[in-house]
Parts: structure tokens; C-alpha cells; sequence
């Protein structure tokens, strides 16, 4: 085939592309690739064949592509989108290596911060959404940022972004729940209040009253009554009921939630049911309550399309039946209204019936059930029983199992969260342990912050447990693993922990020897040591220094810089370097980003 035909070929292709026709311009690109190789078409494929949903053919192709062109940082965040579409773990690896070839690559580095932010790791989204902001400038990108900082905790540093990098709009959800993150309930409460004068969107009455709520929950009482008799809204009818049931007022709560049936304002959504029954039940309705609680039930087992909702509502109905029915017709009715249902909500709510009767052996008989149904969850709430019951025996043998079986990263995290609890003390239970870390340790590329945290942590109970033993060396070497990964915004680890054991270790050791493997004799060849020396020779002192010294230790900072020479202007020297080296041919020093220290500078040789 011609040159002039392949590129022909390439625009046709390209062109259908852009106008979506996908399935014509695979069919183009694969008819073109049997006269032979074509990295363009071949990525063309690859993205046509994305597009069409094809992700199993789509990733084969990626792979090869990056087979030829490993270090090609478009090809990474591309293969990431791919995995992320098949829910792979692996998406995560595929962004970070994207971002780390190229940590300028915009695509890569939003499709990295949105994978994040989906699976809720928002800590670790925000500093690729800082980078993103500081380098776009612009106000969109500052206000994702301004989002994940509220999410993860640090609503007051979103809050310094407003008015400098982003402008408050009418009616501003950002800011107010900024303002609600960081405990600023009247400023909130005046915002929304503004707000809602401004859009009548009633959501921003409903934040209002529930600030006022937050800040003087009594105080509000007369707030929602004067909002709920102007506006008759459901959902502020919903958050006044509440409120007067958390303070007590069971009577008063049920008569507004009355009044939103008999006005049909609106029909009652399941949440708003659920909250009558438990009003019924704690104003004294037993019959009226056991009716709407079995009538709701029934409605919810049916559909079984919200686990949490049911299994709020069958926990609401088990105490319900507790307190107003003696256990020898509580229980009958409790297990005719879920018998037919052996889902793992069900299960698991008929072993904590029969476990706050203390029939112990019928709760471990359902919790076991619960378990053979689904080996996650009603593996979790199994162990959850034997630890209460003080099985741990049993309890490590089903954790162990669940630990072998499990296939996906946020599983995983929430096995080691169980482990890790303080309240069970699971991880005492050292082959338990050992088995956590080695499963956590085999998906650490993939690991968000909330996983790598855990696995700092276990590195700690290793660490001091070999402290103990005067074991140092393992212990430093617990240390330092754990040190590397703790996330830098760790709530509740951090380097310090690691510090304090490590000094224990130097002071308490007799010999206090090296855990680290030595990097052995760095060789240089000697046809770059004799093109260095010729370089070297029409350089000044300055100069000469810093490429020597980049050239012993391979990288440095720009502040390492500034102390070797004693003086501020080594971003000019550096520069100077750059250009006598590119008017002879060669690339002596690379610059690699920013760091704490500024600039990054690397030696990369003629």
C-alpha cells in the first residue's frame, strides 16, 4: 500500500471517528492494519473499539500499544479508562503510572482525580486536584477541589478558597456546605436564608432550619413550626418531626406527620413511613404501629431493592416487638413476616433477635446461615458474633477464609477495618495479622488512602510487638515500611508513631545495625565519564559544582542546590547549563517538576 493511500486511509478513519460513526471507522482501521503495522490506527482502534463498549478487545489492544511504547503517558491514562469501565481495581495503577510518566498530562490527571473521587477516596483525589487547579487557574477545577477538602475534613481550607480563587453565585451549595463542614452553623444558616429570598428553592430553607437546628436544636422548634405552616413542604414537615422526636416531643412529631398525610402534599416516601411507625411504637400505638410496621416490612421484602433501608426497618420492628410483646409471641411473628426470605438482611436481623434473647446457639445457627449466603458480608457479621461471644478461635478461621476469597480492593479495606478495630482486637490474633498484611501488601499500587492507612497500621502492631520481643531489626524494618506509605493526611496514624518506636530502637539496641541493602557501586561508563569531563572543562566553578554533584546522587532540589552553593540564583546557573550543553548536541540535566524544595534537577548524561 502507498504512503499516499495509508494516510488517506488515516484521515477517513479519523474523520468518522469524530463524528461518532465508530463501528465505520474500526472497520476502516482494521482493514488498513492487514497491510501491516500502524501505531496511529492502532490506537485509533483501540479508542473506536472503546467507544462501541467492546472493553475486553479495547484493554488486549491497549496492552500491546503499550508493549511497544511503555513510557507513553496517554497510553497508561487511557488503559485506566478502560479498567475503570470494568470496575479493575487496577484503574488506579494504570492513572498513577500516566501521571508519574507525565505529570502534565491534564487527561491524565482528571481522569485520575475522578476515579478518586468515585470511589470516595476524596483524601487522595486532593492533591491531583490541586495540581489540576493551580496549573488551569481555572474556578470549575478550584471548586471540585473545594468539594473533596469539605468531603475529607477540611472545610475551613475549602472556605479560604471562596472569594479568592472561586465567586460565591446565589445560592451557593458549595460554600454552605463548606460552612456546615466546618461547624459555622449561623454563618450557614444567614447564607442559605439568603439563598432562599433570592431562588425560593425550598432545599435552601430546609439548610437554614437544619443549621438553626445544629447550633440551638430547641431554638428551632418555633423555626420549622412558622416554615412548615407558610411553605407545607414534605421535606421540611420530614426534618420538624424528627427534630421533636429527638427532643422528646413524640406527640407533637405525629401530628405533623398526620398532617402531611391528610393534607396530600405529597405521598410519603418509605423514610417518612418508617418514621410514623417509630412514632406509633413511641407513642404508646401498639396496634396502630404493629400495622404500619408489618405493612411497610411486607413492601420492603418484596422489592428488596435498598439492603440499608430494610435492614434499618426490620431492626426498628425486632425492638419494636421486644418492647411491646412478650419473646414467646414476639419471635413467631418476627420470623413469619421474613421466613421465605433467606436474603442476607433477613439472616443476619433473625440472629440479632435471637441474640438479645440470649438464645446464643440459635443466633450463631443464623449468623452461620448468613455467612454460607454471602462470605463478605454475613462473614463480616459472623465474626462480628463470634468476637462478641469471645470465639476468637472461630472467628480467625472465618476471617481467614474471607481474607482468601476476596476479590475487590474496597472488600478488602472493609475486612481490615473489622481487623483493626480497637473494640474487637482482632489483630492480636497474629496469623490473622500476617495474612491482612500480605493480602493488603499484594494490592498496594491499587491501595487508596483509607487501605493504606490500615496497612500502616499493621506495620505499627508488627513494629511494636517486636519491639517488645527486642527484636529491632524487624521492628526498624516495620518502621520504615509503615513510614513510606502512611498517607500524609492520616487521621489516625502518622510519621511521628513510626519516629517514636524508631528512637526507641536506637536507644535500647546494643549494636544498632542497618536494615537497608546496601545500592551497591554505582559504575559508570567511561564513555560518559570522558564526554562529562569535556563538558566540564568550559564551565565555571558554579557550574562544575552542581553537575558534579548531580552526577554522584542522580537528583537534587532546588533548596540542595542553594545550600551547596550558598546562594539563591541557581535556577540561572542551572539554565546556563541547559543551554552551553544544547549548543554542543547534549541533554547534561533535566528538569523534573516541583517539589517541597522547588525545581527538581536530575542528571541524565550526554
Amino acid at each position: 500500500m502507498t504512503t499516499e493511500k495509508r494516510e488517506q486511509q488515516r484521515r477517513e478513519a479519523f474523520q468518522l471517528y469524530q463524528q461518532g460513526k465508530f463501528a465505520d471507522s474500526l472497520a476502516i482501521c482494521q482493514a488498513a492494519g492487514a497491510d501491516g503495522p500502524d501505531s496511529q490506527m492502532s490506537i485509533l482502534v483501540a479508542r473506536n473499539l472503546y467507544n462501541l463498549g467492546r472493553y475486553e478487545e479495547a484493554e488486549a489492544c491497549a496492552r500491546d500499544l503499550i508493549l511497544q511504547m511503555p513510557d507513553t503517558s496517554q497510553l497508561h491514562s487511557f488503559l485506566g479508562k478502560i479498567l475503570e469501565k470494568r470496575d479493575e481495581d487496577a484503574a488506579v495503577a494504570e492513572y498513577t503510572r500516566a501521571v508519574v510518566l507525565d505529570p502534565g498530562n491534564q487527561e491524565a490527571l482528571r481522569s485520575y482525580a475522578a476515579f478518586l473521587v468515585s470511589r470516595g477516596e476524596h483524601r487522595m483525589a486532593i492533591p491531583v486536584l490541586r495540581r489540576i487547579a493551580i496549573s488551569t487557574g481555572k474556578e470549575d477545577d478550584y471548586r471540585e477541589l473545594a468539594r473533596a477538602l469539605t468531603v475529607s475534613g477540611s472545610a475551613r481550607e475549602a472556605l479560604s478558597l471562596f472569594g479568592k480563587d472561586i465567586r460565591k453565585r446565589d445560592g451557593d451549595h458549595d460554600y454552605l456546605d463548606a460552612l456546615m463542614g466546618a461547624g459555622l452553623f449561623p454563618e450557614a444558616s444567614r447564607e442559605a436564608s439568603i439563598a432562599y429570598r433570592r431562588t425560593g428553592d425550598v432545599t435552601f430553607a430546609r439548610v437554614r432550619l437544619h443549621a438553626l437546628a445544629l447550633k440551638e436544636p430547641a431554638s428551632a422548634i418555633p423555626e420549622y413550626g412558622e416554615s412548615w405552616r407558610e411553605q407545607k413542604d414534605a421535606g421540611i414537615a420530614y426534618d420538624y418531626a424528627v427534630l421533636l422526636f429527638d427532643l422528646g416531643h413524640t406527640a407533637q412529631a405525629l401530628g405533623i406527620c398526620r398532617e402531611v398525610i391528610d393534607s396530600s402534599i405529597a405521598v410519603p416516601d418509605r423514610h417518612f413511613r418508617l418514621l410514623i411507625c417509630r412514632l406509633n411504637a413511641a407513642a404508646g400505638e401498639r396496634d396502630r404501629a404493629l400495622g404500619c410496621f408489618e405493612h411497610l416490612a411486607r413492601e420492603a421484602l418484596e422489592n428488596l431493592e435498598d439492603p440499608a433501608f430494610l435492614s434499618g426497618l426490620l431492626a426498628s420492628y425486632r425492638e419494636f416487638l421486644r418492647t411491646y410483646y412478650p419473646i414467646t409471641s414476639a419471635l413467631p411473628r418476627f420470623l413469619s413476616l421474613v421466613e421465605g426470605n433467606p436474603t442476607l438482611t433477613c439472616l443476619v436481623e433473625t440472629g440479632r433477635l435471637y441474640e438479645s434473647i440470649g438464645d446464643t446457639a440459635e443466633a450463631k445457627a443464623s449468623y452461620y446461615r448468613s455467612f454460607r449466603s454471602d462470605f463478605l458480608g454475613g462473614g463480616l457479621e459472623y465474626a462480628r458474633f463470634l468476637a462478641r461471644t469471645g470465639d476468637l478461635r472461630e472467628c480467625e478461621k472465618i476471617l481467614l477464609h474471607v481474607l482468601a476469597n476476596i476479590r475487590k480492593v474496597r472488600d478488602l479495606v472493609e475486612v481490615a477495618g473489622l481487623i483493626l478495630d480497637d473494640q474487637w482486637k482482632l489483630y492480636r490474633q497474629r496469623r490473622l495479622l500476617e495474612h491482612l498484611v500480605l493480602s493488603l501488601e499484594a494490592r498496594i499500587t491499587v491501595l487508596g488512602s483509607t487501605g493504606l492507612e490500615y496497612l500502616s497500621v499493621a506495620y505499627l502492631v508488627f513494629a511494636s510487638g517486636a519491639l517488645k520481643e527486642r527484636n529491632y531489626q524487624q521492628c526498624k524494618e516495620f518502621c520504615l515500611r509503615g513510614f513510606d506509605i502512611v498517607p500524609a493526611d492520616s487521621r489516625h496514624i502518622g510519621a511521628a508513631d513510626f519516629l517514636d518506636l524508631l528512637n526507641s530502637c536506637k536507644n535500647e539496641a546494643v549494636c544498632d545495625l542497618p536494615v537497608m541493602e546496601s545500592r551497591g557501586e554505582i559504575v559508570i561508563p567511561k564513555e560518559c565519564r570522558e564526554i562529562l569531563d569535556q563538558f566540564l572543562a568550559g564551565c565555571d566553578p558554579q557550574e562544575k559544582t552542581i553537575i558534579e554533584f548531580l552526577f554522584e546522587h542522580g537528583e537534587a532540589s532546588e533548596m540542595d542546590l542553594r545550600r551547596l552553593l550558598n546562594t539563591r540564583r541557581v535556577a540561572g546557573v542551572v539554565n546556563r547549563i541547559i543551554l552551553k550543553a544544547a549548543e554542543k548536541g547534549l541533554v547534561i540535566i533535566e528538569k523534573r517538576g516541583t517539589g517541597e524544595g522547588g525545581e527538581i534537577y536530575a542528571y541524565i548524561g550526554g
